[in-house]
């Protein structure tokens, strides 16, 4: 009875040795298989900055004003990744919605949209940061509307002044 019982608990473990090894659980020497050779890439205000660059870019929106120098100063400028552009009115509300797909497209999830006045609101979060999108359809410095996509990254302390910009007012 003895030689049975070790037969079966031998083809068990053998069998649990082999559905793990396939399913990448163990290795066929019964160790646990190395760590991914890529390292999750951290995701920095660089990081942030580009793919909000790169979603304006491909959804038709001129080149933006990343610039934070005209804000007060602070160390809040290095959790803070601004894009501003004034775009042609005519094709304004199509390129602020096709660059809130195209963050979408970067696994971007809204958290909040909704409408007031003269403004349109999105906002999307991923990975610790929230971008602000807005549309504001009054008129731009020049002949356009504005279009920002300002990234925040959760915990940032903005100044008092500024606050109110860079929040979702719902």
């Amino acid at each position: 009875m003895g030689t049975r019982r070790t037969v079966a608990v031998a083809a068990a473990v053998s069998a649990f040795m082999t559905v793990t090894a396939g399913c990448g659980l163990v290795g066929e020497d019964g160790t646990a298989p190395e760590p991914s050779p890529e390292p999750t890439v951290p995701f920095t205000r660089e990081t942030v900055a580009g793919e909000t660059a790169a979603a304006a870019g491909t959804a038709g929106l001129p080149a933006g004003d990343t610039s934070t120098a005209a804000l007060p100063a602070g160390d809040w400028h290095t959790c803070v990744a601004p894009w501003t552009g004034d775009v042609p009115a005519a094709g304004a509300a199509g390129a602020f919605e096709a660059a809130v797909r195209q963050l979408r497209q970067q696994e971007w999830e809204i958290v909040s949209s909704h409408a007031e006045q003269d403004v349109t609101f999105r906002t999307l979060a991923k990975r610790g940061w929230k971008v602000y999108a807005r549309h504001y359809t009054a008129e731009g410095s020049g002949t356009g509307q504005i279009v920002s996509l300002t990234a925040v990254e959760d915990g940032c302390e903005l100044p008092k002044e500024i606050r109110a910009d860079y929040e979702d007012p719902a």
